[in-house]
């Protein structure tokens, strides 16, 4: 399944280790149902230096694409933030154009009925 086509609607940090040297943040992806996915995982290399990876669970599930695959890393935690925040609010504009759309369609339906006098 494509996370494109996933409904995401929120995203969570936990911090799994805080041992200096060996900080490990997970951050995972809230679906509709509540089930939670890790997405991405972060882990200190040196002195306040993490690296950010996709994690096989989401890969596995969604799969790669061409921007978000295996070799996908980030060195900043607001990127992080960033994709998984676009995620989400891909979501929240594709509900808001539907139900922008269900109106339209609406109100069109009334025109026609209108106007042909049915």
């Amino acid at each position: 399944m494509d996370a494109d086509n996933h409904v995401f609607v929120a995203w969570e940090e936990h911090v799994v280790s805080q041992e200096k040297g060996r900080c490990v943040v997970h951050y995972y992806l809230k679906n509709f149902s509540g089930e939670l996915i890790l997405a991405v995982v972060g882990t200190e290399k040196s002195v306040k230096h993490m690296i950010y990876v996709v994690s096989e669970d989401y890969l596995d599930a969604y799969g790669h694409t061409s921007t978000i695959n295996s070799e996908t890393k980030w060195r900043a935690k607001r990127d992080v933030v960033e994709w998984l925040t676009l995620l989400i609010s891909r979501h929240r504009r594709s509900s808001t154009i539907s139900n922008e759309k269900s109106f339209f369609d609406e109100v069109v339906d009334e025109d026609s009925y209108a106007m042909t006098g049915k």
